[in-house]
């Protein structure tokens, strides 16, 4: 298989997410829905649906790319789907595009470039628990924070974005490895506990999320989830799979954090 295969299948798989984000975000108004469901009820909960099927479909591409390449390179290319966030935003949600989105995406591929090319092949067959346990307990601690009454919208905005982020991010590594123990053999999976940590962390990103947007403004949500995301398997490398990263792989995760927040900003 060529080294670039996976990467695509990264690329394919955040764009993914975006299409399904955009289309949720256009359908969201079924939720809550009062009065007569009429024509523009069933149109949003079709675009919502849409959106769902879209994202989830992210999980193949995802699979084969992490076949080769670590969580926390897969988990950069959300870099990329902020990108591709941005221009369907522009075209189906009307939102400005800025003069910098363009300067910043391009910082964002060379990000991924330099990511990719400077990455370590090393196994990942020593697996720490203790790590999985730690980094795992932690979005759920959140979630829980985030459900107290004494939390101002934006507080808990930031919360529930930072859940949908990390749990997006743990979601990644337990499909890595159940990638690195059963290949494509997917029936196997469901012997494995990772299928069903992958499937738990999956929900508690999807309801987290929903609960940012319901609370808060897209401002707040993108540049808060999508860093989780990107930074999140960082501190996994080191925990659960024991891997050395680099000083620029370093610097490029910057580039890429850096360049998600200044175009997120903006919205």
């Amino acid at each position: 298989m060529s080294e670039l295969f996976p990467i695509f299948m990264a690329l394919v798989a955040y764009s993914c997410i975006s299409v399904g984000f955009v289309l949720m975000k256009l359908g969201i108004g079924w939720i809550g829905w009062k009065g007569k469901r009429n024509r523009t009820f069933y149109r949003c909960l079709a675009l919502w649906l849409s959106g769902f099927i879209i994202m989830n479909i992210y999980g193949v591409p995802s699979a084969i790319a992490l076949k080769r390449l670590p969580p926390h390179i897969v988990a950069a290319f959300a870099g990329w789907g902020i990108v591709v966030l941005v221009f369907l935003s522009h075209f189906l949600l009307k939102e400005k595009i800025h003069k910098s989105d363009f300067l910043f995406s391009l910082a964002i591929v060379a990000g991924i470039f330099l990511l990719s090319f400077f990455e370590r092949q090393s196994p990942d067959n020593d697996i720490d628990i203790k790590g999985m346990i730690f980094l795992g307990s932690f979005p759920v601690i959140l979630f829980i924070l985030g459900l107290s009454n004494r939390l101002s919208a934006r507080m808990k905005t930031v919360l529930f974005a930072s859940v949908s982020g990390v749990s997006a991010a743990l979601m990644v590594v337990f499909l890595r490895l159940l990638v690195l123990k059963y290949r494509y053999q997917i029936v196997l999976y469901f012997d494995s506990p990772y299928l069903y940590l992958y499937i738990g962390f999956a929900l508690l990103s999807f309801i987290a999320l929903q609960m940012a947007i319901k609370n808060g403004a897209m401002m707040v949500i993108g540049p808060v989830q999508y860093s989780a995301t990107i930074l999140y398997p960082l501190p996994a490398a080191f925990l659960i799979f024991h891997r050395g990263i680099g000083p620029i792989q370093f610097l490029a995760l910057g580039v890429i954090v850096y360049s998600v927040v200044a175009i997120l900003k903006k919205r």
